[in-house]
């Protein structure tokens, strides 16, 4: 960013060169942005100064509305975003808010880390067992290899594994550990895992968040009641 403000300050600067480093001004400011607003998410949910506001939510429905709007964001790789849904809705009952972040922080993640011209694959469904019946939800791509001594530590804050950074793949470091700790905060998990594939030099990671259908004092009468 300093450099960039340097060069700006040249007299003799053509407009194209301006116009590149005010674009590289404008994208380190949105990182640093994104940086701080993690950064806040993140101490509040250690904290527990974020209060779960549950309500009647149709899993299906989020999933379905946010693949609509990652597709357009994946055509500059050329990877296809492969969505296995049941016909019937998937209702749950907890925060929207945060299941939102939640979701938006694993495709994100997928779409920087997935190799060009490969398909991310995301899945949900509902567990019906004793003592609590689930939601399940799995979200695996094909790209960076996260290693067997990596992964007790991918959900750590500012953690980045080796196959990212060989790639130079650019964010906060913090969406994984905002993700675990949201799914926290809704009494579920996240687990990883990551395997070589034989056919290529590529890794399947696949991501799976499980989330109680109903969040603390909740009962199952909530789940048929519509949102207000």
């Amino acid at each position: 960013m300093t450099l960039a403000i340097r060069m700006l300050r040249q007299a003799d600067l053509s407009p194209e060169r301006q116009a590149k480093y005010l674009d590289i001004l404008e994208q380190q400011c949105a990182q640093e942005t994104n940086l701080i607003n993690d950064l806040l998410a993140l101490q509040k949910l250690e904290s527990n100064s974020t209060p779960v506001q549950p309500q009647r939510t149709d899993f299906r429905d989020l999933i379905q509305d946010l693949a609509q709007s990652f597709r357009a964001n994946l055509t500059s790789k050329n990877l296809t975003l492969v969505v296995n849904l049941p016909s019937q809705p998937l209702p749950v009952h907890t925060d929207p808010a945060s299941l939102n972040r939640i979701l938006v922080e694993l495709l994100t993640n997928a779409e920087k880390y997935a190799d060009y011209g490969s398909s991310i694959h995301l899945s949900a469904y509902r567990e019906l067992s004793y003592p609590e019946n689930q939601l399940i939800l799995k979200l695996s791509n094909v790209g960076a290899a996260i290693s067997p001594e990596e992964l007790p530590f991918i959900f750590d804050k500012f953690r980045r594994g080796q196959g990212v950074t060989q790639k130079a793949v650019q964010g906060t470091g913090l969406g994984l550990a905002l993700a675990k700790g949201l799914a926290e905060h809704l009494n579920g998990t996240i687990a990883v895992s990551s395997r070589p594939l034989e056919q290529n030099q590529s890794w399947e990671t696949c991501f799976t968040l499980t989330l109680p259908l109903v969040h603390g004092n909740s009962t199952y009468s909530d789940l048929d009641r519509t949102p207000s």
